[in-house]
């Protein structure tokens, strides 16, 4: 598994980051270096992908799973996860 190194992220301060997701009902996975969620429908699976390095908070509502790989690319990020 290929991890990012903190040297492989661009630095943006805390207060400068822009957003804050708010996720329900959905699985949220690391793929190919990034963390995406993916939300189930009658026909299809959609996936979206969460940009880390501008990202301040994640907050996982019900009904949302979150795998280990995608919390450790998170936490190397500098995220908040509630």
């Amino acid at each position: 598994m290929n991890t990012l190194k903190p040297t492989e992220l661009k630095a943006i301060l805390h207060s400068k980051r822009a957003n804050l997701f708010y996720l329900e009902h959905c699985r949220v996975m690391q793929k190919d270096g990034r963390v995406l969620y993916l939300t189930e429908g009658k026909n299809e699976n959609l996936y979206y992908n969460i940009p880390i390095a501008n990202t301040t908070c994640i907050l996982l509502g019900t009904g949302t799973s979150i795998t280990q790989a995608a919390m450790r690319l998170l936490a190397s990020a500098g995220q908040v996860q509630v």
